[in-house]
């Protein structure tokens, strides 16, 4: 669909299907991709800088080695991503009101990251760093967070999660009263 060039700058992609194509290797620097698809998607080596995807949905690409800087997703679909493979020389992702659904994420070094407004399900948080990272207003289903420093975390307004207290480091972590209740479903507690 792209043609041969290896390289983008400041280029914006509206409504493109990049279904099943190989960019393995290219770079997209300040570019804007809209109501894109990117499905089984070949991104091995490719390099995002400072991009935008709106409206626009990442499922089951392969993302070994690709490196985000700075990358927004604003009202995505991202399924099937194993955010673990990325390059982890630079990475700072921003998730607005997106819907994350089987995502993995282990090893990873997330501190600060936003996922405010999203629906994660279905995803694996293992041994990452999400010191001081947003979660207000997500909608968790079926998401695990195991061995994880969730320092500073914020919660407020967040639902359906399911923390261990004792298999997570969560001094400092932000909850409002209805979240801070389901910190206590691992071990067996209601209140009522």
């Amino acid at each position: 669909m792209l043609n041969d060039r290896d390289d983008f700058l400041d280029e914006t992609f509206s409504h493109t299907d990049l279904t099943d194509q190989d960019l393995s290797g290219r770079i997209f620097e300040s570019c804007h991709f809209e109501h894109c698809t990117l499905s089984n998607t070949r991104l091995t080596n490719t390099t995002f800088e400072n991009c935008t995807f709106a409206s626009s949905s990442l499922m089951m690409a392969d993302v070994t080695r690709t490196t985000f800087d700075t990358v927004r997703f604003d009202a995505c679909k991202v399924a099937g991503i194993n955010f673990s493979t990325l390059n982890d020389f630079c990475i700072n992702l921003i998730f607005k009101s997106s819907k994350l659904i089987s995502c993995t994420f282990t090893g990873m070094d997330l501190r600060k990251t936003p996922f405010s407004d999203s629906q994660i399900e279905e995803s694996n948080f293992r041994e990452c760093n999400l010191k001081e990272s947003d979660f207000t207003n997500v909608y968790f289903r079926t998401t695990t967070f195991s061995n994880c420093t969730l320092s500073a975390a914020d919660f407020r307004g967040a639902s359906g999660f399911t923390i261990n207290p004792c298999h997570n480091a969560l001094k400092g972590a932000r909850f409002d009263n209805a979240s801070a209740l389901q910190l206590l479903q691992p071990f067996g507690i209601t209140l009522g």
